[in-house]
């Protein structure tokens, strides 16, 4: 939805709801239907949990600021500055209580989801401990015995040697 556009509580249930089912729909394809996955498969995990995490902290920023917009109108001077348009635009009935548990049911997702993440880590780490601490150097050689031979032929163009484009 347009971020200028006001949305209700259900709205952000039902995008709360979106983003946990697809969030699922893609762990389904990263992940083997059988057996236990391997490090790639757990790489793949990582990543779908690390995007849904962005996109559940983008939903906790809209729903926080709708949260605080709500707050302001309630103020001392938001009822007799918006009078008759309070009924089209305004808060219903408790929907500031809807909002606020809506905004803790997104933070506990998203603490079970760093808690996910966090356990993949962990395994990819346990894994793979000497590439994920080769991966701080990326680009340099730590001993010439992994590195690859230097290329004994010559240049395809000698002109690309002398013009620099």
């Amino acid at each position: 939805m347009a971020s200028g556009r006001k949305r209700s509580a259900r709205d952000y249930e039902q995008a709360l709801r979106r983003q946990e089912l697809a969030a699922g729909r893609a762990l389904v394809q990263a992940l083997p239907a059988e057996g236990s996955p391997g490090t790639r498969e757990l790489a793949a995990a990582r990543r779908v949990l690390t995007q849904a995490l962005f996109d559940l902290r983008r939903l906790a920023r809209d729903l926080d600021q709708e949260i605080e917009g709500l707050r302001s109108r309630r103020s001392p001077a938001g009822p007799a500055r918006s009078g008759a348009a309070r009924p089209a635009q305004g808060p219903g009935p408790g929907e500031l209580d809807q909002l606020e548990a809506l905004r803790e049911a997104v933070e506990e997702v998203a603490q079970r989801w760093e808690g996910r993440r966090d356990q993949l880590s962990a395994e990819l780490d346990r894994r793979q401990p000497r590439q994920r601490q080769g991966q701080r150097g990326r680009g340099e050689v730590k001993s010439r015995r992994g590195a690859a031979p230097a290329r004994p032929e010559r240049p395809r163009s000698h002109r690309s040697r002398r013009s620099p484009g």
